[in-house]
């Protein structure tokens, strides 16, 4: 490939993530979160503007289209009318069951019931909510074979009158941007029909209910996919996990081998043979103990790399030297002093001269950041990459 002409998104994506010769390295920058963005609109960001419009993160960052939706914990969801819906059809009717002026208990669209601030949630999320979860859809046999009902990948719903359209301008020849799916991975999937201290004591006393969900998991996700897969030339796949803690994982690397790996195996063998390339497992927490599994079941990237939890990108390229990363900044230093964020992103700068490596914050940007400090932050990693001369 001649490097003498500016390279689009989608090239310069592949020749960072397969270790390549790119002329700028994209940026990992994701949206800011309504708390943070507070903040910063008292701070000079234009009341009402995003920070990724102001900033133009479609310039310097990794630039692309999810073409998946699905309902998180905590929020009423409504099915898109252009991406393909991977989420219980029909949703769980969302209900407010008490509240008062300091907590609301309620049931989202996943039919998780859980208990939270009004502050945070009552005029929408605020990006950094804490909430207990009180119950979950899935306690019995007889509920999951209920709730297998809503996970019929041949429900008309799934793919939404306007996805045609979509497909077709996703197609266009010569397309300069990224084009990716983000859904559950298996024990997120699990965990968010079970919670998550049923699905752990279920991995040793409910082995055939297990087994059964994870088989749906694959069913379900193969079969509902394998459409927009034909249609749609996908470039990357996030599997959202977070399935570890700051000192390790939820789960040992001999119960994701026992458990999981075969189940990531099979979607991942999907995927590859459907074309994507490119597979990462989101968790925060340190999931370094699991990385030599994920890797051998076909995973290829990781992210964010959180540092509080030892997930230094430094030492993860010397451990695994083909390991596709994003993120791996520490966020608590764009909270501190313009020195510490010098230092911050010089720690990283051999990892991104390596290759392999899309660098940006280990998380969503927290409300202790000010604006000038982020502006500080962008500006000098912008530079590294070769944005800035």
């Amino acid at each position: 490939m001649s490097l003498e002409r500016r390279l689009s998104v989608r090239e310069r994506f592949f020749e960072v993530a397969f270790f390549g010769k790119p002329d700028k390295i994209p940026l990992s920058l994701w949206e800011i979160r309504p708390a943070t963005l507070k903040r910063w609109w008292s701070e000079g960001l234009p009341y009402g503007l995003s920070a990724s419009k102001y900033f133009r993160f479609d310039v310097y960052g990794l630039n692309s289209v999810n073409i998946i939706s699905h309902p998180s914990e905590g929020f009423k969801w409504e099915p898109s009318e252009t991406l393909v819906n991977l989420g219980p059809i029909p949703p769980f009717e969302y209900r407010v069951l008490r509240e008062d002026e300091r907590y609301r208990i309620w049931i989202d669209s996943l039919g998780v019931t859980q208990i939270g601030f009004q502050e945070d949630w009552k005029d929408g999320w605020s990006g950094f909510a804490t909430r207990t979860f009180i119950d979950f859809p899935v306690k019995t046999r007889s509920d999951f074979e209920n709730i297998r009902k809503r996970y019929n990948p041949n429900s008309p719903e799934r793919y939404p009158p306007k996805w045609r359209e979509m497909a077709k301008r996703l197609n266009e020849r010569g397309r300069a941007y990224l084009v990716s799916m983000s859904f559950s991975g298996p024990f997120w999937w699990i965990r968010d029909m079970m919670g998550l201290e049923r699905t752990l004591i279920s991995f040793f006393k409910e082995k055939d209910l297990i087994h059964d969900i994870l088989d749906l998991y694959v069913e379900f996700h193969s079969k509902t996919l394998e459409r927009a897969l034909e249609e749609v030339e996908v470039d990357y796949v996030i599997l959202n996990e977070d399935m570890a803690y700051k000192h390790g994982p939820m789960i040992s690397p001999a119960l994701f081998r026992d458990r999981l790996s075969p189940t990531y195996r099979e979607i991942i063998d999907f995927l590859k043979s459907n074309g994507v390339k490119v597979i990462f497992v989101d968790s925060d927490g340190n999931l370094e103990p699991l990385l030599p599994d994920l890797l051998e079941t076909g995973v290829n990237g990781i992210t964010p790399c959180e540092v509080a939890a030892g997930m230094d990108v430094n030492i993860l390229r010397r451990k695994y030297p083909k390991l596709i990363m994003m993120g791996g900044i520490d966020k608590r230093k764009l909270a501190s002093s313009k020195g510490d964020i010098d230092q911050e992103v010089s720690r990283v700068s051999p990892v991104i001269k390596s290759g392999g490596y899309f660098p940006g914050v280990d998380h969503a940007v927290p409300p202790d950041v000010s604006f000038e400090n982020f502006q500080y932050f962008l500006n000098l990693l912008r530079k590294v990459c070769g944005w800035v001369e």
